[in-house]
């Protein structure tokens, strides 16, 4: 690029604002939009940079420099992006064409300038592949992005959909749409999951697996009901272990790719104490839609564990609030519901219906009462996968459909008497004697050999010499009962 980079851009044309649409995203009380941690050599628990994801609505279409104005480059776009109050920024692209070539210093370029100091960032298409399409850090709560191109160097266009933001430096949680109006609820298909510190709920897949936020996937270790009130201090207080299941990493699938596209799909195992999986205590989850619907004056009804200090005690406990259904564009779905950080991963309920319509996962309402908070729409194509192709313990078999693993059966006390994993109830074992399939030999089978006393070609001949006779009863009786019984498990 030379020398061009050096010098202020030429500030010509009117900047065109993008309809800014303000998101924040809500996951463990420290950790806006990641609730993951991750440990270090000696075991400590290291928390991500807070951090919120704000949606933006910023396409430039196809622009290209006029020819004959001049030589140099030309603003072909501009626009501003920003959340109030936000101490820092940093932007990332969807997607950005720069025409021209580097070699004859005829390249695009965008220029980026934080409105709070005046720090700039200049990026060519081989500055953002290195950047991973993303930006450095800005101070403030505003930037301006600006691209630049040379005339008849070709066709530009910038597209971004999500920027990271530093949350604001009060500790009024962000994501609460007017005064706080949740309530201490006790709706047993939620649950509170560790150390993510985000909600989880049970949905009525076939075996009752749990969804929640995928910014909280790799953090996704224990699943806790009826979590206690938190000490006045507002510290978390566990539930005692009948009511602590830990999370199969196997089972995991999640996305992390923006508002819209965030979500986890997992299963647990049974409770070491009771051997119980939370369906058979509960014994409710959550129905899905189909599709989120679109609004028509619904009322959105969200419960989960989120932070709050007002009593502490009501700190990351289960609470619930409802408000209006606002937007629902692609897979983002919008509502004026009180959340808080903890309540990522908590279902969307439209209350109409009582269906499940979406993860609830970023938030952008504020204490005024002004903006919304978002979350995935039930049908992602991606979140739809997982839910339909299950992993790990959430994939296990359940011959019986009783929403509980076969093995799990199994440990609790089903029969499985040739100790194949298959539960008898799911299998003919073959009893010799047993002629109407039911794995036990008892008076209806007496009763259908009595019936064909004396014929051929026929399943009471048990020992095949094509007369039903006195050597098929013996056999018969000396199989009494069932495969247990005759056999040993």
């Amino acid at each position: 690029m030379g020398m061009k980079r050096l010098c202020a851009p030429v500030r010509g044309g009117a900047y065109s604002l993008a309809a800014m649409m303000v998101v924040c995203g809500l996951a463990a009380p420290a950790t806006q939009v990641s609730a993951q941690v991750s440990k270090d050599s000696v075991g400590v628990l290291q928390k991500p940079l807070d951090q919120i994801p704000i949606l933006v609505d910023v396409d430039s279409g196809d622009v290209v420099a006029a020819s004959g104005a001049s030589d140099g480059p030309q603003l072909v776009y501009a626009t501003e992006v920003g959340l109030q109050d936000a101490p820092w920024l940093r932007l990332t692209f969807d997607e950005v064409i720069l025409s021209g070539d580097q070699k004859l210093g005829d390249d695009a370029f965008l220029w980026i300038t934080s409105l709070a100091d005046g720090a700039v960032q200049i990026l060519t298409q081989r500055d953002l592949e290195r950047w991973q399409y993303t930006t450095a850090y800005f101070n403030g709560d505003r930037v301006r992005v600006e691209l630049f191109a040379y005339p008849g160097a070709g066709k530009n266009r910038l597209k971004m959909d999500t920027m990271m933001a530093g949350p604001p430096s009060d500790v009024t949680p962000f994501s609460l749409c007017g005064p706080d109006d949740r309530a201490l609820s006790t709706d047993g298909r939620s649950a509170r999951v560790l150390p993510a510190q985000c909600t989880v709920f049970m949905i009525n897949d076939p075996l009752k697996n749990f969804l929640t936020a995928g910014h909280c996937a790799t953090a996704l270790q224990v699943v806790q009901f009826n979590v206690p009130m938190s000490t006045e201090g507002g510290g978390l207080q566990n539930p005692p272990p009948e009511d602590q299941y830990p999370v199969d990493p196997a089972s995991v699938q999640f996305r992390f790719q923006g508002i819209g596209d965030d979500w986890a799909h997992f299963g647990v195992f049974p409770n070491s104490n009771t051997g119980l999986m939370p369906y058979q205590v509960s014994g409710a989850a959550f129905p899905m839609a189909n599709t989120a619907p679109p609004v028509l004056n619904q009322t959105i009804r969200i419960t989960g564990y989120g932070t709050d200090t007002t009593p502490a005690t009501y700190n990351s406990v289960q609470q619930t609030s409802s408000g209006p259904y606002v937007d629902r564009f692609g897979t983002v779905i919008r509502y004026a519901v009180d959340t808080t950080g903890g309540n990522s991963g908590s279902a969307v309920i439209d209350t109409t219906t009582l269906l499940c319509i979406g993860i609830h996962t970023n938030a952008g309402c504020t204490t005024s009462g002004s903006g919304s908070n978002q979350g995935t729409a039930i049908q992602n194509p991606n979140l739809k996968n997982a839910i339909n192709n299950p992993q790990g313990i959430a994939a296990s078999a359940d011959c019986n459909n009783n929403s509980v693993p076969d093995f799990v059966d199994i440990e609790q006390g089903a029969d499985d008497c040739n100790n194949n994993g298959i539960l008898d109830s799911c299998e003919s074992l073959n009893i010799p004697g047993d002629l109407n399939n039911n794995n036990l030999v008892d008076g209806a089978d007496l009763g259908i050999m009595l019936a064909s006393w004396g014929q051929s070609g026929v399943a009471a001949d048990i020992n095949g010499d094509n007369i039903v006779d006195g050597a098929d009863l013996a056999k018969l009786l000396s199989n009494w009962g069932t495969y247990c019984d005759i056999f040993g498990n």
